[in-house]
């Protein structure tokens, strides 16, 4: 054994030895040079693929990023050269062979041999496999190995303590990794430093630990019981070697290898596709733990028989710390080998990615410290207690997992008192350093912590230097790994987070939600209400307490359509299971929060900006917030303690967002302030004023930039709605942002509520207009028994108000609803009368509608040479009115009669002209319709590809757009395209869909035309 120790000290210790010397930066050079030949040798010989090569080969870069490490250290301390040198003479004084450079050289090759013992090709990645069988067959067929053994006096180990103690100290500029390898190699020493302080027992207690460490690494062999230090350092370089492989792969993947040979430049490129280079470095940090992790974790599946032995070893050291360290420990088989954990959670859905990502960090060689952050609710403790129930865990761990809550807890002196005792650890004067004690005894040990937020956000400003030292103590213990949970989303400083980016926990997502309400219930849900129960789940943002107290609800014979229209009524008050407790209340949960939040500094500000930030459902975003800044002391300070709690998130785009059961919660029980209110209704009055109401040239421009509030608006006028009697300022609002919808995608919601608020006398003119638009929407929607009714409605007002102009409005669209239910002969009727009465008002734009509709007539009846007339007349009209859109209307119409007539060539031309128009205008109905019609021409030409493709088109954007007549006239395509191609069974299915929707909307002439097209369809059977 000592030859393989011998050799890989080698690699280090010569080249310590060499950097000492006049010209030893440039025998390291050398040395890499000979060690790149020697890699290059071993993968020609095993005959590896390009892509293995390049693995093998960063065993050269590790070499070259070790050696530039050292270098770096002298070259920051030069005036420890001397003493580094003298210490290396006092390491190296008993051993036989002297360190020139033939010897240097000579040692590196056998080095080089070793390695490529150990090296190991598996699926194209390279490996360092610690293989007893391997290292004994290379000692046997090449005595050149045979390197002269080390001593085991006490002047080597010291020598090399100093040597690994000065490399620290020297490495601390250096970039990481470098500077963490002597550190990680200290703590494998740390306790036999405490044992060499009792000569007496050196002896007893080194063979003790070597023996059993010898077991631990499987090594095959019994070292004598001194060579305890050098075990300790080959475990820990072959550890932080393939730490550093698995980190380079990470860079390999991103660029070619060659393209990394300064460590400046490889931090370039990381900040090219990161954007900071600090938050790059974390990113990268972070991501080699975790794949460094998963090599560790596949490496101890290997030895899994290793258990036993740990077993033993734990009790020995414990032993040995109470007889040498003179600790007040108990011993280890009086304290209770694992203490009560609470049940593992019984419902856990969603959450397979972190846990596992927290296991691989858990399972690497070095300890780490967790942090698990987010609101109440989310399932910060369910899992941990996953990690702790873990199989992965309990291999690594064994049974000392512990658990602590610290809610309630009014101080630390509070806390540690509970950890020591939870412990089983006599009374102390110091009960986190007797806890301290007795996990430093312990090889690895797991400690979480719950609920650290009752510590962390204590009112008192001493609480959290108090909460940050006691975890910065703890996790100063390298046998312990250490996870939080606790409520906010930046945890605690003073410890180095082993997953910095990404502590917070969001909410789960609706299959993993739904899975926890199905797993909750046991019962089946219908598939009449699974899309309700998605619906009730989306509205509770599937936050997991709010999903469990729901499903227990269900529990109760409540159908998720019941629970929807309680959650609609009563919203969080619905998720209390009658207890006052976090855990059977949202409402607890979320109270708790607040509270802790409102006893901060800023606290109440940031309370005032939470309930601004309720009214609207799609986030405050940086516009808004920054006209809201002069209505706040500080609302910066505000700001970043909503975001601390975890009260809001920051968005891609930097909005602030509440998950939903909070912000019910503070709409109900925190109100704004009048200042913040008036201030929120003129900024969104503002917004509302600047929607485009119609399409136009402008028309897109203005829907990108007004889209991203429109959910806020809508949202935030229909509370204002609410809240009481409408001023005609909040009418016109409501008017603007309905109006703009018309023609994007029609809703009702903002008017229908406005309309019963609008009952005064004064009101009538809002309350006809309102009327008269909600009828419009009606006709867009083909409910044209409700646009009936509400046009009528309007019509009686205006005529009251006496406004003639407004009341012939309301008949011209009275005629469109005829015309559209196939009334012909009444809709010519009625449009013939108001084209008259806009020209007798000197309307020439109404009276062009008019003559617009009554081409359309003309079209229905196969009249087309007045049909065209009619259309041109209306378009010249239109035009010199600078009425684009409805130009454009004439001239998709005028595309049809062509297609209708086989004239295909004049029909596209008109056709492709128009959608043109429409794209140009921002109008998608319009353009989606010529690209229906379009896919008619490509059937009448034969292009039966090119028509299913425009086809299919215009169906997704007719569906998204909730247009049923279009609908149901796309489907008829279809089935005459199918019909076309002999595709009967498809042209049935079109047909019948077509028919069908015809029918729901009452239009008879539609619905008779589809059955006619099915009967003339080849017989099936």
């Amino acid at each position: 054994m000592s030859k393989t120790v011998s050799a890989l000290w080698s690699i280090t210790a010569q080249a310590m030895a060499i950097s000492s010397l006049p010209d030893g930066v440039v025998q390291l050079r050398q040395s890499v040079v000979a060690l790149e030949v020697a890699v290059e040798k071993l993968c020609v010989r095993k005959s590896l693929s390009s892509t293995a090569k390049k693995d093998a080969r960063l065993v050269v870069e590790v070499a070259k990023r070790l050696d530039s490490a050292i270098v770096f250290a002298c070259a920051q301390r030069p005036e420890d050269l001397h003493v580094l040198a003298k210490v290396h003479v006092s390491v190296l004084r008993d051993f036989t062979l002297r360190w020139d450079t033939a010897a240097h050289l000579h040692s590196l090759s056998i080095a080089m041999q070793v390695l490529e013992e150990m090296l190991e090709i598996k699926n194209g990645i390279a490996q360092l496999v610690l293989d007893p069988a391997r290292l004994l067959n290379l000692s046997e067929a090449k005595p050149s190995c045979d390197l002269p053994k080390l001593t085991a006096s006490r002047a080597v180990y010291e020598g090399f303590k100093v040597v690994l103690q000065g490399l620290a100290s020297m490495s601390d500029d250096a970039p990481w990794p470098w500077n963490a390898i002597p550190r990680t190699i200290l703590q494998f020493t740390s306790l036999v430093e405490r044992a060499l302080d009792h000569p007496n027992k050196i002896q007893d207690i080194t063979d003790k630990i070597a023996q059993r460490i010898a077991s631990l690494l499987n090594i095959g062999q019994n070292n004598g019981g001194h060579n305890i230090e050098l075990n300790n350092y080959v475990e820990s370089f072959l550890a932080d070697v393939q730490r550093i492989i698995v980190r380079l792969r990470i860079v390999e993947r991103v660029r070619p290898l060659k393209a990394f040979a300064l460590t400046n430049y490889i931090e370039n490129i990381i900040v090219t596709e990161a954007g900071k280079m600090e938050d790059a470095h974390q990113e990268l940090h972070f991501r080699f733990n975790v794949h460094t992790a998963y090599t560790v974790a596949d490496m101890r599946t290997e030895f899994k028989g290793v258990a036993v032995t740990v077993d033993a070893t734990q009790v020995m050291v414990t032993e040995i710390h109470a007889a040498v360290a003179g600790s007040n420990t108990k011993p280890l088989s009086q304290i209770p080998a694992r203490a009560k954990l609470p049940a593992r959670p019984m419902y856990f859905n969603g959450r397979d990615a972190r846990l596992n990502e927290i296991v691989a960090l858990i399972c690497m060689l070095v300890a780490t410290r967790i942090a698990i952050m987010g609101p109440g609710g989310i399932g910060k403790t369910s899992l941990a207690l996953a990690v702790l129930y873990d199989s992965r865990v309990i291999e690594v761990v064994g049974d000392h997992r512990f658990f602590i809550s610290v809610e309630g807890m009014i101080d630390i002196d509070t806390a540690s008192t509970h950890l020591a005792h939870h412990l089983g650890l006599d009374a102390s004067s110091d009960p986190l350093s007797s806890a301290i004690a007795y996990f430093q005894s312990l090889p690895r040990a797991l400690l979480v912590v719950d609920n650290l937020e009752t510590l962390w956000f204590s009112k008192n400003e001493s609480a959290r230097a108090d909460t940050e030292q006691f975890l910065s103590r703890l996790a100063e213990v390298s046998s312990l790994t250490l996870l939080i949970t606790s409520r906010g989303a930046v945890p605690p400083d003073g410890v180095q987070w082993s997953n910095a980016q990404s502590v917070k926990l969001a909410q789960l997502s609706l299959d993993a939600a739904r899975d926890t309400f199905v797993q909750i219930t046991k019962l089946p849900v219908e598939s009449t209400e699974q899309a309700v129960l998605d619906t009730l789940l989306i509205e509770l943002d599937c936050v997991p307490l709010a999903v469990t107290l729901l499903a227990k609800l269900a529990v109760l014979k409540n159908s998720p359509s019941d629970l929807l229209r309680r959650w609609k009524k009563s919203r969080t008050e619905l998720l209390d299971t009658q207890g006052e407790h976090r855990l059977r209340s949202v409402d607890v949960s979320i109270k708790i929060s607040l509270d802790q939040l409102e006893g901060m500094k800023h606290g109440v500000e940031a309370v005032q900006l939470l309930a601004v930030c309720a009214h609207l459902p799609d986030g405050l975003r940086p516009p808004v917030f920054a006209q809201l800044d002069e209505h706040f002391a500080n609302i910066d300070a505000a700001k970043d303690m909503l975001v601390e709690f975890a009260l809001v998130n920051v968005g891609a785009d930097g909005e602030l967002k509440m998950l939903n059961p909070i912000r019910y919660f503070v709409l109900k029980n925190h109100p704004m302030t009048d200042l913040h209110l008036v201030s929120l209704r003129h900024i969104y009055f503002g917004i509302a004023a600047s929607a485009p109401q119609r399409p136009a040239d402008n028309f897109t421009l203005l829907s990108a930039q007004l889209a991203p509030e429109y959910g806020n608006l809508t949202s935030f006028l229909m509370r204002l709605i609410d809240s009481g009697e409408p001023s005609d300022e909040l009418c016109n609002a409501v008017n603007a942002v309905s109006e703009y919808a018309y023609w994007t995608m029609p809703s009702s919601t903002l008017r229908e509520a406005l309309l019963p608020r609008l009952s005064t006398t004064t009101q009538t003119a809002w309350r006809a207009r309102c009327l008269k638009n909600l009828g419009r929407v009606c006709l867009r929607r083909d409910e044209y028994s409700d646009a009936t009714q509400k046009l009528q409605a309007a019509r009686i007002l205006y005529a009251e108000l006496g406004d003639r102009h407004e009341e012939v409005k309301c008949r011209r669209l009275l005629g469109i609803c005829l015309r559209m239910q196939d009334l012909v002969d009444a809709a010519e009727a009625e449009l013939g009368t108001t084209r008259d009465m806009f020209i007798e008002l000197d309307f020439e734009f109404d009276a062009a509608q008019c003559m617009q509709q009554l081409g359309e007539i003309c079209r229905q009846r196969d009249k087309y040479d007045q049909a065209i007339d009619h259309l041109t007349s209306a378009r010249d009209t239109f035009n010199q009115c600078g009425e684009r859109l409805y130009a454009a209307q004439c001239t998709h119409s005028l595309g049809q009669i062509q297609l209708e007539k086989g004239n295909l060539s004049a029909a596209e031309s008109e056709l492709e002209s128009a959608r043109s128009e429409f794209e140009s205008l921002g109008s998608q109905l319009g353009a989606t319709q010529c690209t229906q019609l379009l896919g008619e021409v490509r059937r009448g030409q034969g292009n039966y590809g090119p028509a299913e493709s425009l086809l299919a088109a215009a169906l997704e954007a007719f569906t998204r757009l909730e247009s049923r007549s279009d609908l149901a006239n796309c489907h008829r395509s279809f089935g005459l395209l199918y019909r076309d191609q002999n595709r009967t069974r498809e042209a049935l299915a079109s047909f019948e869909n077509a028919r069908d929707t015809y029918e729901a909307m009452g239009l008879q002439a539609g619905a008779a035309d589809c059955n006619s097209q099915i009967q003339d369809l080849p017989n099936l059977l």
